[in-house]
């Protein structure tokens, strides 16, 4: 019997340090989680023998909250801070690797750019991983060799279709057919393209830096597939893109939309889900005819590409996607999670995702990818070249304001 007892009592100290088997000294990891009007966050730490669970705000705390750019200035942020993440940094010490999910509207905050006691932003002084799911902690080696980037931007909306499809027809094979097969959504009268503000990338015009920035990434590198822009920068094309079988990053620089989605009362889960996930996704070359209701001619995808769409595709060899558009990281909350584009990318299997949390300015944008993949090309890590980026438009003369570097976050 003392045996048996000794067994149990030894599996159930294990358990723990078996939970925390993959933190390493200088780690921690923090679950945000939401209950009844409630946040709190579960603080673990490499040998601890129980986690911390933190109480940390209500809804009402909340209330007001802006869930966009304004957030950031300093005095809103410091607010923010002490209701999110001060109770917790207890447990952390500066330089620390923090893996943390996140919760309700957590979904659409970047706590990493909330500013401290001592007026600093949270990213200069923890390496922050947004994970998907608490239990996977991504692998990000420094001095990585990146051998394929597929680049999609400087898109022609309006293009000819003609030419369109006499650059497209050797795509369509029997084999694949159903790869280009188009999802119905909603009505396009009624899709919303963000906050058209001078100089976002919100809307529906081309885009004046997008094949600036597409050059510069591809000329950091000689490897690479030709970049697709223009008339060539195909829906076809990028869902045949995504079916390698080596690693590669998927870069696209383009429009979101969205539109109302269509519930009922009677809906099922399965059918909630459908519904959302057809209301939502990027734009490709030729979408404005689409979108003037011109008929696309045989064969030829419409431009819109569905999140429903990219949730089917294969795309367990991206090592990153990412996403130079507006509202990217925005979606449906609830406390099963969040429904949305990086729903669709992480169900096709990409590992890391660069999205954006609300209408980003084109050329701040433009920029920024610049510094990211100048950074990530030079053997930084994914998330040190998102610091590092981020960290550069912030303490530019033209960039400073977070409305700029701040809409940038990275998810595991």
């Amino acid at each position: 019997m003392r045996a048996i007892r000794f067994i149990l009592v030894s599996i159930w100290l294990l358990v723990p340090v078996l939970c925390c088997a993959q933190l390493r000294r200088g780690e921690a990891t923090v679950e945000y989680r939401y209950d009844n009007g409630q946040y709190s966050a579960v603080v673990n730490r490499l040998g601890w023998i129980e986690k911390k669970t933190v109480r940390l705000c209500t809804d009402d705390d909340l209330y007001g909250m802006p869930v966009n750019h304004t957030l950031y200035a300093e005095a809103k942020a410091k607010k923010a801070y002490k209701l999110l993440f001060e109770p917790v940094e207890q447990y952390l010490k500066p330089g620390d690797n923090v893996y943390y999910s996140a919760t309700m509207m957590l979904w659409y905050c970047n706590v990493d750019a909330l500013v401290d006691n001592d007026g600093r932003r949270l990213f200069e002084k923890y390496h922050f991983f947004r994970l998907d799911d608490i239990r996977a902690f991504p692998v990000d080696p420094k001095n990585h060799f990146y051998s394929v980037v597929l680049l999609y931007g400087g898109m022609d909306y309006d293009a000819d279709p003609e030419k369109m499809k006499e650059y497209a027809w050797t795509l369509h094979t029997r084999d694949f057919q159903h790869l280009y097969e188009d999802v119905r959504g909603g009505n396009c009268e009624e899709m919303d393209f963000g906050e058209s503000e001078d100089g976002t990338r919100a809307g529906f015009r081309n885009l004046k830096n997008s094949k600036g920035e597409i050059k510069f990434i591809y000329s950091l590198e000689r490897h690479f597939s030709s970049p697709h822009t223009g008339e060539k920068a195909l829906e076809e094309l990028f869902r045949q893109d995504t079916r390698r079988d080596h690693e590669y990053i998927m870069h696209i620089s383009t429009h979101t939309f969205n539109m109302p989605a269509g519930y009922s009362q009677n809906d099922t889960p399965e059918e909630h889900y459908d519904k959302y996930m057809r209301s939502t996704g990027l734009l490709f070359s030729g979408a404005s005819r689409t979108l003037r209701g011109e008929a696309m001619p045989y064969n030829l995808n419409d431009g819109l590409l569905y999140a429903a769409e990219i949730a089917r595709l294969d795309m367990s060899h991206c090592a990153m996607v990412v996403l130079g558009a507006c509202n990217t990281a925005l979606g449906e909350v609830s406390q099963d999670g969040i429904l949305g584009l990086q729903t669709a990318f992480k169900e096709a299997g990409a590992h890391t995702l660069l999205m954006t949390l609300w209408s980003v300015n084109d050329k701040a944008t433009s920029e920024f990818m610049k510094r990211f993949y100048t950074y990530l090309f030079d053997g930084k890590t994914k998330h040190e070249s998102l610091d590092l980026a981020r960290m550069d438009l912030m303490r530019s003369e033209d960039f400073n304001d977070p409305v700029y570097w701040a809409p940038f976050i990275m998810l595991d």
